[in-house]
């Protein structure tokens, strides 16, 4: 999430809030974080509090459906990935299925 004012561009030394060795001390001085600085952290924090909860709640919904369906959890997360992939890039599932196939190949190769 992008703040009004900050971007994710580097800036140089003279926007930095930290000058390390400056003091002599070889610890870093701080400049005060203005109001705009606060509410962008706090937004920050915020967001990340609501990923986190966002994450639990998907691994108890990932535990509930897994356990109705009679599977373990990460058989249907690995599921799930592999959904999620085939949505985002194509020919994931062609791609599994074939190394499959190998794998079976070669498995077979060793009961010979």
């Amino acid at each position: 999430m992008q703040h009004e004012g900050y971007t994710m561009e580097t800036r140089g030394p003279a926007d930095s809030i930290s000058d390390i060795g400056v003091t002599g001390s070889g610890l870093a001085s701080f400049r005060a974080l203005s109001d705009h600085d606060r509410q962008a952290i706090t937004g920050i924090i915020e967001s990340k509090y609501r990923i986190k909860l966002a994450q639990d709640q998907a691994k108890e919904d990932v535990k509930a459906v897994a356990e109705k369906l009679g599977m373990r959890s990460s058989e249907l997360n690995r599921i799930i990935k592999l959904a999620m992939q085939e949505r985002e890039r194509g020919n994931v599932l062609v791609h599994e299925k074939a190394l499959i196939e190998v794998a079976e190949q070669v498995f077979l190769g060793f009961r010979a």
